[in-house]
């Protein structure tokens, strides 16, 4: 009998390679509960894949157990983590070393300066250790904008999909903290109620089934409400879900004033600023701060006036003495408006994680 063929013996697959790991030095400022601070650095391993959360985490774990910060679901879902990461506030678990050290232009990332990850608490509240930030204001301003549907008269009684397009855009916020951290009015002005709040708002003011819209946009439109936004752009650049926080301010404003809201400075200085506009195609800013403030407000400026002329920047009291280029465009765009007004809440279709 014919000995058996010997099958010669299966190839074994070669292992991955395991990717080139290098080097980046975090650098990370550190506070105890007295209000001490100081900064350490720590020399850390890191690969295309790894998170700045994965590398706090792998600090934590092998060179310094008393580093401190705030993490749960590392899938971008929970907000937990976000802190100010190179200059702008970001969430750790969605942001990649690789991404900072060599700059990403599709994520408005550049990169860092000497290989180095600086790396602080979020900005605009307090600190409560390393990268730990008292979190209880911001979450009370979110509460004084009533964040349920209320019973009212102004509940739509037939609602479809597309009545849920606005509200289910910003629903996807997270309540991470990063527009709130980023936005220039609260350094100046931290009884401002923030981007996050403000479009939380939103959310309900949009809702069809919300029965007191009307109330909500009289109440934001008092005193540290949507009015109180610059318009920075920097709540849109550092929300990692998207939701567009100064839109949604926008939009409020809009809405409040189409509700004749309009006894207010904001309401005032855009009414008299699309009127300019419109009429002259340019501002005549001294009338546009009289018809703004009134006489006494506009007296109780005249320090800032001062000031504003000593370094040269004074505006020309006479702005139409000369003609405006283009000024017939600029009223055709007017007249298309008033004849085909925009209905503030239409937006492309959500395709988020919130999308019904």
């Amino acid at each position: 009998m014919a000995a058996a063929t010997k099958k010669p013996a299966a190839k074994k697959a070669a292992a991955p390679k395991a990717a080139s790991k290098q080097n980046v030095i975090f650098k990370i400022q550190r506070s105890d509960d007295k209000g001490n601070t100081k900064w350490d650095s720590f020399d850390v391993a890191y690969d295309g894949s790894t998170t700045v959360l994965g590398a706090l985490e792998d600090i934590k774990g092998q060179q310094d157990g008393s580093l401190t910060f705030r993490r749960s679901c590392r899938a971008s879902i929970c907000g937990s983590c976000g802190m100010y990461v190179a200059n702008r506030s970001r969430l750790a678990c969605k942001t990649k070393v690789s991404d900072l050290i060599n700059g990403n232009a599709t994520k408005n990332i550049a990169p860092v300066k000497d290989n180095t990850i600086v790396i602080q608490p979020m900005q605009n509240q307090k600190v409560l250790k390393d990268l730990v930030v008292d979190i209880q204001p911001f979450f009370g301003k979110v509460r004084d904008i009533t964040p349920y549907v209320q019973a009212g008269t102004e509940t739509q009684t037939e609602v479809d999909k597309t009545s849920f397009e606005q509200v289910n855009l910003v629903s996807n916020c997270i309540m991470c903290g990063a527009c709130y951290s980023d936005c220039t009015a609260m350094v100046e002005n931290p009884d401002f109620i923030g981007p996050a709040a403000l479009a939380k708002a939103f959310r309900f003011v949009a809702d069809p089934r919300e029965g007191r819209k009307t109330e909500r946009l009289e109440e934001l439109s008092k005193k540290n409400g949507i009015w109180d936004c610059v318009r920075c752009n920097m709540c849109i650049d550092a929300c990692p879900k998207d939701v567009a926080p100064m839109e949604a301010i926008i939009k409020l404003r809009t809405l409040a004033m189409e509700k004749g809201i309009r006894n207010n400075d904001g309401a005032r200085h855009a009414m008299v600023f699309k009127k300019d506009i419109a009429t002259w195609g340019v501002l005549n800013e001294p009338f546009m701060i009289l018809k703004t403030k009134g006489l006494w407000g506009s007296i109780k400026m005249l320090g800032d006036a001062l000031n504003l002329a000593r370094v040269g920047k004074v505006p020309n009291p006479l702005p139409y003495d000369h003609k405006v280029g283009g000024l017939d465009e600029i009223k055709a765009i007017y007249k298309e408006l008033a004849e085909n007004p925009i209905d503030v809440q239409t937006r492309a279709l959500d395709e988020g994680p919130g999308a019904g």
